[in-house]
């Protein structure tokens, strides 16, 4: 399935139904547009931003690339700083999260293969209207859970260390 995505497109979803709570999340190209295959999201991330909890997707896998700014990536025990040119391709059923520094957002597109995961995005963002706010976090991980999504660990701090859980 071969598809062009021109913005604002007749019957197109609108490119933002993904954003929420402060994170610019833009669906460039859905599972829809192609037979399941890949999805594409443009996400802009502010300074200073803690990623989500380190994470695995078990049936995907994704890759970072980086347009503007600094993402740090946590992948494989290590934090490794992109800049504008940087990509990190993750392995299906590999650890991982990210987050940007103090200082420095993030514009990078992620790249999801097979496609399915961005249906997540769209989700949160819905839930986040119905409730007028950010959704607590282990709603997000409940929801997470049925779009090829898996809980690993706690979330990456904008300082680059793994978040240090009580106990």
């Amino acid at each position: 399935m071969s598809t062009v995505v021109l913005p604002g497109r007749p019957g197109a979803a609108p490119r933002d139904a993904a954003s929420r709570a402060g994170r610019g999340l833009d669906i460039l190209l859905s599972s829809a547009d192609t037979a399941g295959t890949a999805a594409v999201i443009d996400c802009h991330v502010p300074a200073a931003t803690a990623g989500p909890p380190l994470h695995r997707h078990p049936a995907s896998d994704e890759t970072f690339v980086v347009i503007s700014g600094t993402l740090l990536v946590h992948l494989d025990g290590q934090v490794t700083e992109l800049t504008a040119g940087g990509l990190v391709h993750v392995s299906r059923g590999t650890p991982h999260t990210f987050a940007t520094p103090p200082g420095d957002g993030a514009h990078f597109l992620a790249l999801h293969t097979p496609g399915g995961f961005e249906g997540f995005h769209v989700a949160a963002a819905a839930a986040e209207r119905a409730a007028g706010g950010p959704v607590p976090t282990p709603e997000l991980i409940t929801l997470a859970a049925g779009f090829d999504w898996q809980l690993a660990g706690p979330p990456l701090l904008p300082t680059g260390e793994l978040l240090r859980l009580p106990g």
